[in-house]
Formats: C-alpha cells, sequence, structure tokens
C-alpha cells in the first residue's frame, strides 16, 4: 500500500494543483477531498465559473483517490453533471471514492459540493492501470 502521507505531498506540490490553488482536505486508500477557492481569473464570458475549473477540480480528487491504492491508475473517461453554479469567492469541494480497484480497470465516482452543501457536480470516471506499485 502507498504511504499516504508521501502522496499527500506529492498531490499538494504538483503544478497544477498549485497553479490552481487546490489542496487536499482528507486523503485514505480510495478516497479524497480537495478544497479550491474560487477567483474571479475562473470566470467565463458569461461571468459564471468556468465548467473546466470544476472539472480540473473533479479531476484532481479523482486521480488522487485512485491513486492510493496498490496499482497506479490513469484516467481514460470522465463523465460530468453540472448541476448549479457557484459565486467567485467560495470554497468547493470535490470529494472521490472508488468504487472499483482492479488490476487492469478502475472506477470513482465524485461530487461537488459548495461550503453549504449545495451539490454543484456529480461525476463517474474510470480509469487503466499501469501496473503495480513500485
Amino acid at each position: 500500500m502507498i504511504e499516504i502521507e508521501e502522496m499527500r505531498e506529492k498531490f499538494d506540490n504538483s503544478p497544477c494543483a498549485i497553479f490552481h490553488g487546490m489542496s487536499l482536505v482528507e486523503l485514505s486508500p480510495g478516497y479524497a477531498k480537495v478544497k479550491l477557492e474560487l477567483k474571479k481569473e475562473f470566470l467565463n464570458w458569461e461571468n459564471m465559473i468556468h465548467g473546466g475549473i470544476i472539472a480540473t477540480l473533479l479531476d484532481q480528487a479523482f486521480g488522487c483517490a485512485c491513486n492510493t491504492l496498490e496499482y497506479i491508475h490513469v484516467a481514460i473517461q470522465m463523465n460530468i453533471h453540472f448541476l448549479a453554479a457557484a459565486p467567485v469567492g467560495e470554497t468547493i469541494y470535490a470529494e472521490s471514492r472508488v468504487i472499483h480497484a482492479g488490476k487492469r480497470v478502475g472506477a470513482s465516482e465524485m461530487t461537488v459540493i459548495d461550503s453549504n452543501g449545495k451539490t454543484i457536480a456529480r461525476a463517474t470516471g474510470t480509469t487503466v492501470s499501469m501496473g503495480p506499485r513500485t
């Protein structure tokens, strides 16, 4: 099993996490919760948070959760349902739970909520294994 604290540091110090301001709130085998404060730089032309920012947060939680397990997993598919908007200044949280982690294929469920517990987005994702950790 991977060392959780080692992975926490690796995930939080990745260039993408640093650039967007994402950080882990919780991390355990097969589970991750990541937070992000929404900035004005994340707005689209309609002054709404760009869907790609939500997708990035979901992907970060997804990758963190599935890579706490025995095999290295990479995403091959993610399906997102955008359900509500969140304003600039709001802190949002993405949670990912691995529901299957096989030697070849994995599957996860993800949710984004705001600080009041309102669901912003729901997603599912599929991964493939790149082999066991060495």
